[in-house]
């Protein structure tokens, strides 16, 4: 696939970085406020911890049935109109999510995973578009802001409902971000028309084979399990952590002392794994960060449960950002990265979706959190195996080649 390029710098286009950053900030936060205060909204909804869990595995669920057809409305819109819709529609689905009532609640959290859903698929491809030469940079600039604004939202929630009476400002606060998002986007609604034409002018990948890869289906695999680690531990982590004694105060800093920690290896984990001739050795790196923290997890030391937060943190990390190199370094060609990042990131998501509702579901059966603990090790040992699959010496392209 051949689309117009740019070479624009990133020091030379600062309003349209800030609007990047400005989205990017929308895509997790509004997901991880939720945890923390998950206890409030289960009380003032009167709902299990199996229907809570469902709360957030409706956003998950949501990206995989709607990121398949984002292109489609990009084609209508052009790339920038769309992005701008969808921060109208994130904004409005934040205001309904704290309507009072368990409908509006879940009206809200689809509405939700329908905005973020646009944000994931069109802002990669916008950057890239934009800022061909300095992809890694602008990659590394949103994906820190997403993380970062991830952590903010779990360590801030419980103050801010606190401050609120309630876990309403914990979830609305983040209209300010999108009012915010809304007005430093405007100006990118100028170059719609030149998108447009760039995107009538892209050769569309073909992704009907893509499903007859068996590299293809390790890295969605990949994709779903850290997925699933990230969500489930937005739903549940800090209800983990509160079982072990802690205030929910002091389990959403923790959390966002764990989200900060992901920071370093987002940066990092891509330059080395785009350095070593062969990324299984990355694999092995992240599964034992990843079993490190969870096997602390079960200790009931603070001092154990802040060094298991780092490692959890090194390791969720470190898996999303190689997850997301692998969509690109696994493929010799733009029409296959991209196929093969639709094909990984509808897939994940899906599968992604079981484990919020199954680890409030174990809690629900039991009364423990301890056989969601042992699901998290057995989630990493899959990881891992899928890891090995996934980093075989070849491209997809040959393999799908071999399918023809």
């Amino acid at each position: 696939m051949q689309a117009v390029k740019q070479p624009q710098k990133l020091r030379d286009n600062i309003p349209l970085v800030i609007g990047i950053i400005a989205v990017a900030a929308m895509l997790r936060a509004p997901l991880t406020a939720v945890g923390p205060v998950i206890g409030d909204i289960r009380e003032d909804l009167l709902i299990s911890n199996t229907v809570a869990g469902l709360l957030t595995t409706i956003p998950l669920l949501t990206f995989a049935a709607v990121s398949p057809f984002v292109s489609k409305a990009v084609d209508k819109f052009t790339m920038p109109v769309t992005i701008f819709y969808a921060i109208i529609l994130l904004i409005a689905s934040l205001y309904i999510r704290t309507l009072g009532t368990l409908e509006w609640f879940l009206i809200g959290t689809v509405l939700l995973g329908v905005a973020i859903s646009v944000g994931n698929v069109t802002l990669p491809s916008y950057a890239k578009w934009k800022f061909p030469l300095q992809m890694g940079f602008i990659t590394a600039i949103y994906s820190s802001t997403m993380n970062l604004t991830a952590g903010l939202g779990s360590g801030f929630s419980v103050p801010l409902a606190e401050i609120g009476g309630g876990y309403g400002l914990s979830l609305t606060i983040w209209i300010a971000f999108g009012v915010v998002a809304l007005i430093v986007w405007i100006p990118q609604l100028r170059g719609a028309g030149e998108m447009r034409s760039a995107v009538r002018k892209v050769e569309r990948a073909p992704g009907r084979k893509i499903h007859q890869s068996k590299m293809a289906w390790a890295i969605a695999i990949m994709f779903a399990l850290q997925s699933t680690t990230f969500y489930t531990n937005a739903a549940w982590l800090p209800s983990i952590l509160m079982e072990k004694g802690m205030s929910a105060e002091t389990a959403g800093y923790l959390f966002m002392f764990c989200q900060f920690a992901q920071l370093p290896m987002t940066f990092l984990f891509p330059i080395l794994a785009s350095r070593v001739d062969n990324q299984r050795t990355i694999v092995f790196a992240i599964t034992g960060l990843l079993l490190t923290g969870y096997l602390l997890l079960f200790a009931q030391s603070f001092a154990f449960l802040v060094i298991s937060m780092i490692f959890i943190g090194f390791g969720t990390g470190a898996a999303f950002s190689t997850c997301m190199l692998l969509f690109s370094l696994k493929a010799r060609t733009d029409s296959g990265s991209i196929s093969l990042s639709g094909f990984g990131q509808s897939i994940g998501y899906l599968l992604a979706a079981i484990g919020p509702f199954l680890m409030g579901y174990l809690y629900d059966a039991t009364g423990t959190w301890t056989p969601a603990l042992f699901s998290y090790l057995i989630i990493v040992a899959l990881f891992c195996a899928a890891g090995v699959i996934a980093t075989r010496e070849f491209y997809i392209e040959d393999e799908l080649e071999d399918k023809v």
